[in-house]
């Protein structure tokens, strides 16, 4: 672990596909890295502004495992975002966190 982490949630480097969902609108993107807490996406192409407030995630972390999760918006850069997962769902966050254990950084 970086001892220079001051993140409460330490960050695992993964690469897999994600779909962020508004109301009727979905928007393909990769995970980047990955924590308890949040995750870093890539920004995609057709994405609103300004950024809504929530989203729903939906990990595809393999063919058969799917995870959605809560998230809010909490930063917007050029090429990613930044979400933190909602309260209150901890078993899916718990749930997703384990699968990703299976999962390799290729984001070099």
């Amino acid at each position: 672990m970086d001892l220079s982490e001051k993140r409460r949630h330490p960050r695992k480097d993964v690469f897999t596909a994600a779909m962020l969902v508004l109301g009727d609108e979905g928007y393909l993107s990769e995970v980047w890295d990955l924590s308890a807490g949040g995750a870093r996406l890539g920004k995609p192409k057709r994405w609103p502004n300004p950024a809504p407030d929530q989203v729903r995630v939906f990990f595809m972390l393999d063919q058969d495992t799917v995870i959605g999760v809560a998230a809010r918006v909490v930063r917007t850069a050029f090429d990613h975002l930044g979400v933190m997962f909602v309260e209150g769902q901890e078993q899916r966050i718990q749930a997703l966190m384990y699968e990703a254990r299976f999962l390799e950084g290729d984001n070099g």
